[in-house]
This record gives C-alpha cells, sequence and structure tokens, in this order.
C-alpha cells in the first residue's frame, strides 16, 4: 500500500528533489509552494508524513505543524520541519509546534529516505484470507450413505444390527478425502468412524 507525503516548500528545487528521491518507494508525493496550500490540502488528503519548510509563503512550517496537532484527526501525523543551510531554525517553537524532527537543506536522499522511515508507523499486515474448514459431514457424505443403506422403520426402530453398522463405517472410510487421511491417525479411524455412524443413528432416531 502507497504512503503519501504531504510537501510544502516554495522551492522548486526541494521539491522536485524530494520527488525523485521517493520516485522508486512506496510514497505517493503530493506537493505545494505555500503553507496556506498544506493546510487546505491536508483536509482531504490525509497524509502519513508532512514535509513543511520553516519559511514559506503564508503559513511557515512551524504554522503548518501545529495546526496538524490541534487537528481533530490528523494530530498524530508525522511532521518534519524543513530547514535552508542558512535559515535559524527555532528549536523552541518547534517544540512547541509539536514538530516530529526536523532535516537540513540540502539534504542526502537517502538521509531522507532514512528519517521519513524511521517515524512512521509500521504498516499493519493484511488481514488473512479466512479460510472456511468443510464440514465433516460434507466430507464424509453421512447423509447419502444414511439414505442409501438406513430404512426408515429400521432407523426409527433402533434395528439397526452390529453388521450393519459395521457395513457403514466400511463406507465412510472408503469416502474419506485425502485431507481427511491424513489428518486422522489410521489406527483411530475405525473408533472414530462408528462413534460418528453412532451419533448420526441417535440423531436420527430422535428427528
Amino acid at each position: 500500500m502507497r504512503r503519501t507525503i504531504l510537501l510544502a516548500d516554495d522551492s522548486p528545487t526541494i521539491r522536485r528533489l524530494v520527488t525523485q528521491t521517493f520516485a522508486d518507494g512506496n510514497f505517493q508525493i503530493v506537493e505545494v509552494s505555500n503553507g496556506d496550500a498544506a493546510i487546505k490540502m491536508l483536509e482531504d488528503l490525509s497524509p502519513s508524513v508532512v514535509l513543511a519548510d520553516i519559511y514559506m509563503p503564508g503559513k511557515n512550517g512551524y504554522e503548518v505543524c501545529a495546526y496538524v496537532r490541534n487537528h481533530p484527526k490528523l494530530y498524530a501525523t508525522p511532521v518534519v520541519l524543513l530547514v535552508g543551510a542558512f535559515d535559524a531554525f527555532d528549536e523552541e517553537t518547534a517544540k512547541q509546534a509539536g514538530a516530529t524532527a526536523n532535516i537540513t537543506k540540502p539534504f542526502e536522499p537517502g538521509a531522507l529516505i532514512e528519517l521519513v522511515t524511521s517515524i512512521l508507523p509500521p504498516e499493519e499486515p493484511d488481514e488473512p484470507a479466512e479460510v472456511v474448514e468443510p464440514e465433516l459431514e460434507d466430507l464424509l457424505g453421512l447423509e447419502t450413505i444414511f439414505r442409501d443403506d438406513v430404512s426408515e422403520p429400521a432407523a426409527h426402530s433402533g434395528g439397526m444390527t452390529e453388521a450393519d453398522i459395521d457395513r457403514i463405517a466400511d463406507r465412510v472410510i472408503q469416502r474419506l478425502s485425502t485431507q481427511v487421511v491424513e489428518s486422522i491417525a489410521w489406527d483411530i479411524v475405525p473408533d472414530i468412524t462408528e462413534k460418528i455412524v453412532r451419533e448420526e443413528l441417535k440423531r436420527i432416531d430422535e428427528s
């Protein structure tokens, strides 16, 4: 799943550098050239991280960061302040605004990638597809077996003999699928099968 970076900087060179830096990653870059546009974009974008220049037209990076922190839904979004090499960075203002981190321009692409990756929460793994286990009686085909081998009077009168049970048990074993056979030890199959047959007889007798 691609994550979104909102980049707010009035320098076309910086915007191009950031876009190229994340061109091969799982990130979508949405760029604006001033703080007012960044705040307007936030309402619809809900980015994974915000990169904001501390000196740009309109709202500056500190103010954009403070807006994010006071937003009822976006308050936890990481915000990185972009600081020019000759700009005076106000650490106290950045702290009060709730900045997550800051980086000095021009920066190495690898350093920016490492910083952004480190402040993003890990992606949640995709939920595994639900595995629907087939019901045992569907695999064994008990309804068909009992329909073919058990007459209505005998079933309701409890007149099944041991030979009848053995015959039905043999047919159940023959219908076991490979999946069932592999999951049940061979030495307990006859016992389990007989128990299933007896339970089915009891259910029929009570119905």
